[in-house]
């Protein structure tokens, strides 16, 4: 029986080679201030028993090999996280996107030293910017030597329908699948960001489900 996890921010995800679950992991998740737990929809299907505090979400889990650069995509305006200050930016606009509600479980400061953490050789956030306010970001998270994952993808309600998401996901494609030659994966629940991904490349690669806790 092999099994795995890795925490993300708030988020645990695992891994097992069989569907059987062994409890013992529950008192690993213990030791995180975690706020879901996700994976393979037959693994957790056999975890959620175990966890009756949490409920089943479904979610589309995608990956990207493949990606064709748009020249009408322009770049000049991409700016990419390197300190304390860009970190702060971007979490000022993700904390302000309802949608976004993870964000919100860290403080502010926990935030911004996830980002910061996420940088370099560990990941990469781009964003732009306009009169000294961050508009539009997404990070590239948990790099490893052939994977990162995408999340934290927004854009300021008041500046959407610019293309403006469009933009930093493009770049961050392009960098890592053409000039880094690695994989992306990211998960998604809404059909239309569900589109855009597959405008770009992505191609569903398994039923993912989220356990998140129950509503009060």
């Amino acid at each position: 029986y092999y099994a795995v996890m890795s925490r993300n921010l708030s988020h645990i995800v695992y891994y097992a080679k069989d569907t059987v679950f062994n409890e013992a992991w529950i008192e690993v998740f213990n030791q995180f201030d975690y706020l879901f737990i996700s994976g393979k929809a037959p693994i957790m299907k056999a975890m959620a028993p175990s966890l009756p505090h949490l409920m089943m979400d479904r979610l589309e889990f995608m990956k990207s090999t493949v990606f064709k650069k748009d020249d009408d995509v322009a770049y000049d305006n991409i700016k990419v996280l390197e300190n304390e200050i860009d970190a702060e930016g971007v979490y000022q606009l993700l904390n302000g996107i309802e949608e976004l509600e993870s964000v919100r479980k860290k403080t502010k400061e926990e935030f911004i030293q996830y980002l910061l953490d996420n940088s370099g050789d560990n990941g990469t956030t781009v964003f732009i910017e306009e009169e000294g306010k961050v508009i539009a970001s997404a990070s590239a998270v948990g790099e490893t030597r052939k994977t990162a994952m995408i999340v934290g993808v927004g854009t300021h309600p008041d500046e959407r329908q610019r293309g403006l998401g469009k933009t930093v996901l493009h770049y961050l494609v392009d960098l890592y699948v053409n000039k880094k030659h690695k994989t992306l994966c990211l998960y998604y629940d809404d059909e239309r960001a569900g589109a855009l991904y597959e405008k770009l490349g992505f191609v569903k690669i398994d039923d993912w489900i989220m356990l998140i806790p129950k509503h009060d």
